[in-house]
């Protein structure tokens, strides 16, 4: 049985591909959860600022009803 050889310079060219590729989809995954978060942040805020309007009209149209 005769020996393999391979170059180190392929192996090492091969997984930096392998490693770009892997960085770029973690990059992206980030990105994207970044992304989801802030906008879960903005639709908290803004149900929180629909909550205290609905709660400002409720006691309006109370008031109104009491006079």
């Amino acid at each position: 049985m005769s020996e393999v050889t391979y170059s180190f310079k392929d192996v090492q060219s091969k997984l930096s591909a392998k490693i770009g590729t892997l960085e770029a989809r973690l990059a992206n995954e980030q990105t994207a959860k970044e992304a989801i978060l802030k906008r879960k942040n903005e639709l908290e805020e803004e149900v929180k600022r629909l909550k205290k309007e609905n709660e400002q009209l409720k006691s309006e149209s109370k008031k109104g009803e009491d006079q």
